[in-house]
């Protein structure tokens, strides 16, 4: 026997598809568990996810929110829709892993891919992005793997498994797998995209993902006076969030963010303007020559892209110097 078949090389077609025909390939996991990386190499590959799927995760909102009863759009509306459409198309989203008996018998002859990651590097990850209890996310995704489990023990539809740690080392391996399983033809260019898509860390994934990114902005003309002003908000709820002020690589202060600011309210930027902050650096012995850094507490990047210092200032400015040389800059 040829060494190279004793490799495990993290994907395995457990019921093989039938050739020909329309196909439906759902991608299915645990949430953190690498699902958005067997979805964003079949869209590379071209396979159509949908008409609201982007990266980094490749979730298609309009049929994953028709799913949740969250639109006001029917699933099997939005189904019909696609079928319509494409011969083949594909949708992930990791919370249909609880209804896979109802998906089996509403799609158009479904292909499921499922994703298999470590327990421990799923709940990490939780805790890491998420800042879920370890021990809650290893229970989680041990009760989710076991929905899945069972339901591959009683369905007869075409059915792929995928390690996303192990298809990370053997790209080019598990991209021919994959396309065999969906019934692909990509172009020679869609296949070099979809492996040089393949990552065991994309920085873009695991910076939107977060539930801790933050963003916002410090006005520094104001900050020339000494007092604090900005706005912060976190990217995914639109509760208020607390700011951090760090100074000379030491955080001395937080404050909430939950100002009023009738400017920001709007689409886009906040649903209630009830986002800013303000703070006295005078009152805490904050100097003008001092480094300092704005951050939404347990962001990893602050509000600004530089550390914010002022060392042509010998003190801070009262508001009437201030706006004095507002003034002075606006004539010249």
């Amino acid at each position: 026997m040829n060494s190279e078949a004793l490799v495990n090389k993290g994907a395995a077609v457990v019921a093989e598809p039938k050739p020909g025909g329309p196909r439906t390939i759902v991608v299915v996991g645990v949430a953190r568990g690498g699902t958005s990386i067997v979805a964003g190499a079949l869209a590379a590959l071209g396979l159509p996810m949908g008409e609201r799927c982007h990266p980094p995760v490749f979730e298609d909102l309009r049929l994953s929110l028709s799913f949740e009863g969250q639109s006001e759009e029917a699933f099997e509306d939005v189904v019909s829709a696609y079928n319509a459409s494409h011969d083949q198309w594909g949708w992930k989203r990791p919370s249909t892993l609880s209804r896979l008996d109802f998906l089996e018998q509403e799609l158009r002859n479904p292909h499921f891919i499922f994703v298999f990651r470590d327990l421990f590097s799923i709940a990490n990850r939780n805790a890491i992005s998420m800042k879920q209890d370890m021990k809650v996310g290893l229970r989680k995704a041990l009760d989710d793997y076991g929905k899945i489990v069972e339901f591959l023990q009683r369905t007869e539809s075409p059915a792929m498994m995928v390690s996303s740690d192990k298809v990370v080392r053997y790209k080019r391996e598990f991209v021919e797998q994959l396309v065999d399983f969906a019934g692909l033809e990509p172009s020679s260019q869609e296949l070099e995209t979809a492996l040089r898509f393949i990552s065991p860390n994309p920085s873009d994934y695991l910076d939107k993902t977060r539930i801790t990114k933050g963003r916002g902005a410090v006005n520094l003309d104001i900050l020339r006076t000494g007092v604090l002003r900005g706005w912060a908000r976190a990217v995914h709820h639109a509760r208020p969030v607390t700011v951090e002020v760090e100074v000379n690589g030491k955080v001395i202060a937080q404050v909430e963010a939950s100002i009023y600011r009738e400017h920001l309210q709007k689409p886009g930027v906040h649903p209630t303007g009830e986002c800013g902050y303000e703070l006295d650096l005078k009152a805490l012995d904050v100097a003008p020559s001092d480094v300092i850094q704005v951050r939404v507490v347990d962001d990893v990047k602050p509000l600004h892209a530089k550390p914010i210092q002022f060392p042509e200032l010998e003190r801070w400015m009262t508001h009437a110097e201030w706006r004095a040389t507002k003034l002075e800059e606006a004539s010249s």
